[in-house]
Parts: structure tokens; C-alpha cells; sequence
């Protein structure tokens, strides 16, 4: 109607051929305002169209409207899921574009939807599980799955709507693959009253693929050994009934700055306890290379082999960031006949023949072990390394 909201053309939001976005989602859609030529004459609903963007975060949406011209202004009221029903005017007749919130008083019913992983007739599935509140008559609900397309946005997947207090989806390696982080969004309603929906209640992300626990790695060149969890967050699928149903990872560095304890690791199929189905460890060290060269940074790669199903052929996981801090090293001498320097410094001379123990460690199970033998003339006694020896 004209003469609605403190303004003359008020400018409404069809969604005739049209829908909200889903949560987390953006869409582009019309708005209309209504407008009578001429007096006496029929009323055009939506004689001028505008373009505007909606986002729905969740509990409130957020509008963004370009500017108006002449009598025009934007009129919001909450249509959906209110209770009692309120209306505001969101005035723009002099032109001023901004974002606007709608509030939407909803009832939380506390569903707590929570990601899990669950093998389905041998196929990999998350599964979305959430409280199902006592209601006469019976709560339907409406099941949105999403995943992050980039850090910034999430893409609609699968949306059910089901009397069951669970949810399924599966990861075929198309719509949902390995590396994807998933969420469900879960809303209320009766079947009487399907207008009047509960506030969507979102679940935490679910990393579905391989991890590695730490994330990432500060180590030093001190010879110590750092473990290193590699899990996967979703069933070993295999065909059949096979008890040796496993992935294998064939692990890589990018450099020689650390040493690893395998170079591949078997994950075997075990019942899923948390976001753990399966997992290995092993060892990682930092390199001595007895020279100043400062800290440094290195990665170890995880690859799948011997895996022919479209999930795994085409995942690679994340690599592990591997910070190695140098640590300061001595260096000592034997040299021609022989002169020796130790690590302190100190400086002399060995010229009997025999084997000598020339370093030993306090710390731990090293030491360094040389040979000499009669390397002098007729005038003057000398002796040369002739072999060394390290355990």
C-alpha cells in the first residue's frame, strides 16, 4: 500500500519467485516500490524495481540497500517465525545506502547440533545429531549442510527436512570431499505452522581428512625426538570385510634440515572415538648440522598411495610446519702431525702411536675414537691420523 511507513512509495522485498538465502549464505534479490501514476488509477505494486543483497547470519539477516530517489523509502517488517509481531521503518529517502539488521525474535530450543563421522553400508558419511526437545504435536526439522568454499564463505550442500533427530551426508568426493570443513545448521517447526521456525542453531566445524597433532612444530638441532600424531577424522572405507583395511601415507620433507623416524605410515580401520577413526605416530628430529645458519622453517608432506576410490585419489593433506631453531656448536681439530684443538679452545700436541678417545659425550651415548701411526723421518718422531672411528 501507498502511504505506508512514513513515506509515500514504500519499498517492499518480493519473494514471489524468490527465497531467503540459507544460513551463511548471500543472495541477490528484488525490491519493489509500489507507486499509483495516476490519481484514481490502479496501483503498481512494483512499478520501480531495485536491486538489493541479503545475508543470513544465523539469528538476524543483514540488508543492503542502495539509495532512493523522491518519495521513496524501504519499509521492514518481521514476516517469519515472530512472536508477537513487530514492524519498524527503515526510512532512505534521501539517499543514503547502509546496512540494516532485522531482528528476529526467535525461540531457541537448544538442539546443539553436533558434526560426527559414521560409516554407511561400507560408505564414508557425517552424520548431525541434535536434541529433540518434547513437543505436541511432533517437531519437524529442517537440516542444512554447508561446507567453507574459501575462509570467508560456506556453501549449501544437502538440505533435508525430517521428524528424525539426525541427519546424514556423503562424502562422495564431488559435492563433499577430504580437506572440506562441514557444518550443519538445524532449525524447529510443526507441521500446522511451518512459518514459525525455531533460531537456527549451527554446529562447530568438522575437518574431515587428515591431521597432524601438533599442527605444527618448534624444535631444536639437540638431538631430541618429537612426536608426531597422524589421525584420520573419517572411517577407512574399504570393500568387503578386510581386517587389513588400511591408508597408507608416504611421508616427505622438503629439505634435510629433520629426519624422520618412517617414511610411510599405515592407518588401519578402527572404530571412531571422537574425531579420531584411525591413527599412527612417529618421530621427528632436527638435523645437527654443526654450522650457524639461523633458524629455519620446513614442512613434511603426507600423500595417499595405493588408493584407487575418487575420496582419496585426489586429497593431498595439509602439510606440518616444522620451525627448527639453531643452536650454537663447537668444533675441534686433529690435524697433520697432530695438532689438536678442543672445543674450549685449548690447543697441543699428540705425537705417540696408538688409538686415543678423542670425544666423548656427557649427555648421551656419543663418542669419537682416532687412530695414529709412525708417520716421522730418520731426524724427528712424528705421527699422523690414520683412521677415526664414531659410535
Amino acid at each position: 500500500q501507498m502511504n505506508k511507513c512514513g513515506t509515500q512509495a514504500p519499498v517492499w522485498l518480493s519473494l514471489k519467485s524468490e527465497s531467503l538465502p540459507a544460513p551463511g549464505e548471500s543472495k541477490r534479490l528484488t525490491a519493489c516500490a509500489t507507486w499509483q501514476v495516476f490519481s484514481g488509477g490502479t496501483k503498481d505494486c512494483c512499478l520501480f524495481r531495485i536491486p538489493i543483497a541479503v545475508r543470513n547470519c544465523g539469528e538476524f539477516f543483514v540488508y543492503l540497500l542502495q539509495p532512493t530517489q523522491g518519495c521513496m523509502g524501504y519499509c521492514a517488517e518481521d514476516l517469519a517465525y515472530v512472536r508477537p509481531r513487530t514492524a519498524w521503518n527503515v526510512s532512505s529517502e534521501h539517499g543514503n545506502m547502509g546496512w540494516v539488521l532485522s531482528e528476529n525474535k526467535l525461540t531457541s530450543l537448544a538442539l546443539q547440533p553436533v558434526v560426527t563421522p559414521a560409516l554407511v553400508q561400507g560408505r564414508v558419511h557425517l552424520k548431525c545429531t541434535y536434541c529433540r526437545p518434547s513437543s505436541k504435536p511432533p517437531l519437524r526439522y529442517v537440516v542444512v549442510w554447508s561446507r567453507l568454499s574459501n575462509p570467508a564463505k560456506k556453501e549449501q550442500i544437502q538440505r533435508d527436512t525430517t521428524l528424525q533427530s539426525f541427519s546424514y551426508v556423503e562424502m562422495n568426493g564431488v559435492n563433499l570431499k577430504l580437506g572440506d570443513t562441514v557444518f550443519c545448521t538445524v532449525t524447529a517447526f510443526t507441521r500446522d505452522s511451518p512459518e514459525q521456525q525455531s533460531l537456527p542453531e549451527e554446529s562447530k566445524g568438522f575437518y574431515a581428512g587428515i591431521k597432524f597433532l601438533p599442527e605444527s612444530l618448534q624444535i631444536a638441532e639437540d638431538g631430541k625426538e618429537h612426536v608426531l600424531t597422524v589421525l584420520s577424522t573419517v572411517p577407512i572405507a574399504c570393500p568387503g570385510h578386510d581386517d587389513s583395511c588400511k591408508i597408507t601415507l608416504q611421508l616427505s620433507t622438503e629439505d634435510l634440515d629433520i629426519a624422520l623416524s618412517a617414511c610411510q605410515v599405515d592407518l588401519l580401520r578402527a572404530p571412531c572415538s571422537g574425531s579420531s577413526c584411525a591413527a599412527a605416530t612417529l618421530a621427528v628430529t632436527a638435523v645437527t648440522d654443526f654450522a650457524q645458519d639461523g633458524n629455519r622453517v620446513s614442512r613434511i608432506r603426507a600423500e595417499p598411495v595405493g588408493r584407487r576410490d575418487l575420496l582419496w585419489r585426489a586429497y593431498t593433506p595439509k602439510d606440518v610446519k616444522v620451525t627448527v631453531r639453531d643452536l650454537p656448536t663447537g668444533n675441534c681439530y686433529s690435524f697433520t702431525d697432530p695438532h689438536i684443538i678442543t672445543f674450549d679452545g685449548w690447543r697441543y700436541d699428540n705425537y705417540k702411536i696408538g688409538t686415543f678417545l678423542l670425544c666423548r659425550s656427557v649427555s648421551r651415548a656419543f663418542e669419537v675414537h682416532v687412530r695414529q701411526w709412525d708417520c716421522g723421518g730418520r731426524r724427528s718422531a712424528a705421527a699422523c691420523n690414520c683412521g677415526v672411528a664414531a659410535r
